[in-house]
């Protein structure tokens, strides 16, 4: 069995993705805080979940739990309910610690212009269509602010010129 990718359906040969090597340390933290807040969502949906279970179970109940000594009904309930309750209290933290973090390293950055351009393609996971398209940069522009951002070695070391500077007269 030959390793080489088959042609596809325009006759190029699909390349294959190999991951991308970033020297930046700050870009994993950026991308991290958008995934601990969907976590912090999922929590939420959880615990509302049991919250309507819990009021059911009231509606419904009509003895005491049964023998066993396993928790039943309301009991498990609200067991379930407080745990989700320690969870989403656990990863709350953890997300404003997270985004004090990555407030510290986007303020950081002196321009304005790679500011925005960081927070969509590292923090928001925007595409690079939409973000040159929002940013008014052509495809080498972008590559150039993509290649500065992964290559310095944090924010804070990446330079950045901008397209017009306003010169102030005396």
């Amino acid at each position: 069995m030959s390793n080489e990718k088959a042609p596809a359906q325009g006759g190029a040969v699909e390349k294959e993705q190999r991951p991308v090597e970033v020297r930046n340390r700050d870009i994993p933290l950026l991308s991290e805080i958008l995934y601990i807040m969907q976590m912090v969502r999922q929590i939420e949906e959880r615990r509302d979940w049991q919250r309507d279970r819990m009021t059911n179970i009231t509606q419904h109940l009509t003895g005491m739990p049964g023998g066993g000594g396993l928790p039943k009904g309301l009991d498990s309930a609200f067991a379930m309910l407080s745990e989700l309750d320690e969870e989403q209290e656990t990863q709350c933290k953890e997300y404003a610690r997270q985004l004090r973090k990555a407030q510290k390293i986007l303020n950081g950055i002196e321009s304005q212009t790679m500011r925005t351009f960081v927070m969509m393609k590292y923090v928001m996971d925007v595409p690079d269509v939409k973000i040159r398209q929002e940013l008014n940069m052509t495809w080498r522009g972008f590559d150039r602010a993509r290649r500065a951002v992964e290559d310095a070695p944090s924010m804070a070391a990446v330079k950045w010129q901008e397209r017009y500077i306003v010169v102030q007269k005396e």
